[in-house]
């Protein structure tokens, strides 16, 4: 058995985390919980637990759903309440809490992320919830609207995630279908309170993914992959498109595509096999290939994917992009040698959703 190193360590705002889960420790006096994060410390490449943390009353009985900018999304297990908390920034002014309204959803949704637009300016900030399915859910922050909920073609953005662009002052969902010549506006005639477009980008055609992949010979091949395709934009203004393959295997080594429900998947192993990073042309939606992303690191994990730069935060590989999810553990890609090597020291990946939190003073 792999023994995993494990230490108390005092969150610093210039640091990015990997939240593996929290563990509940204890009862605090006033009535809130004591619970320490398992986290994983990029700077010191290990895993380690926060020291003692309060947790607020609202999130006792709720899970997490989502990440972006610093910002934890979570949904209340019997009334379907909406949370954020800035539990890992530095102490401000701010609430550390804010409550939104319950977020009814159907029986059988499930959830794919959630996007937070200008997070330090709260009464212009707008939560955007996207489910499976054919719906994404709109929410303005310190309001008191209900959920807006904006319908869009499917299948078409059946399984896209959702991403807010700071250039653009829009949420973007990617299309899962590179022949799909449907709208691409889809809050035309929503309710203009929210005053935060979605819209839709462009997907890559497979062919682009065959010129770059020498080991695969036809379209039929990629049935063997699970392909996530990122919207990710850099604080410059750069934006890329970013493309997460990932296979399964049986314990005997042999690949089973994704579309083959003869498995169990429970009995499959899961890794990324490819990583491929496109830099976005804002008139078109796609663009060129590229192995060389600069000083740049993309995160990808079922928090909203960001960037940061390794020149202002040390420890971080430059011109890499760190993935954690789709049950295949963490780790990171360099691009410019396209080799893939994994941070967990445990060949079992952890339970439950993975989120990137970036340094709070991004």
């Amino acid at each position: 058995m792999t023994v995993r190193v494990v230490h108390k360590v005092k969150r610093e705002s210039d640091i990015t985390y990997l939240l593996l889960g929290s563990d509940v420790v204890g009862d605090s006096p006033c009535g809130d919980k004591f619970v320490k994060f398992n986290l994983y410390v990029l700077r010191k490449q290990e895993q380690v637990k926060s020291e003692k943390q309060i947790l607020p009353k609202e999130l006792h009985k709720s899970r997490w759903i989502g990440s972006s900018r610093g910002w934890l999304a979570s949904m209340n297990k019997n009334d379907s309440t909406v949370s954020l908390t800035n539990i890992f920034n530095k102490p401000t002014k701010s609430k550390r809490t804010i409550s939104l309204p319950p977020l009814i959803r159907d029986k059988f949704e499930h959830l794919v992320n959630v996007s937070v637009s200008s997070p330090n300016e709260e009464e212009d900030c707008v939560i955007a919830v996207k489910f499976y399915g054919s719906r994404v859910n709109l929410c303005r922050l310190g309001s008191d609207s209900e959920w807006t909920r904006i319908d869009v073609p499917c299948p078409s953005f059946h399984s896209s995630t959702v991403m807010f662009s700071e250039r653009d002052r829009r949420f973007y969902l990617n299309n899962c279908n590179p022949d799909y010549t449907g709208p691409t506006e889809f809050t035309l005639h929503s309710n203009p309170v929210l005053l935060t477009p979605v819209s839709g980008y462009k997907r890559f055609v497979f062919s682009k993914f065959l010129d770059e992949m020498p080991e695969l010979e036809n379209e039929k091949r990629l049935s063997r992959f699970k392909i996530q395709q990122q919207l990710v934009e850099s604080s410059s203004g750069q934006s890329f498109i970013v493309c997460w393959f990932v296979e399964r295997f049986t314990d005997k080594g042999e690949a089973v595509p994704w579309g083959d429900t003869s498995y169990n998947n429970k009995d499959l192993c899961k890794k990324t096999h490819k990583i491929m990073v496109f830099r976005q042309d804002t008139e078109q939606g796609i663009g060129p290939y590229t192995d060389d992303i600069g000083d740049l690191c993309i995160f990808l994990g079922d928090n909203e994917p960001f960037c940061l730069s390794a020149k202002d935060y040390p420890g971080l590989n430059p011109n890499s992009v760190y993935f954690a999810g789709h049950g295949s553990g963490f780790g990171i890609c360099d691009l410019a040698s396209r080799t893939i090597r994994y941070l967990s020291s445990d060949s079992t990946p952890p339970p439950g959703r993975m989120f990137w939190i970036p340094p709070t003073s991004q």
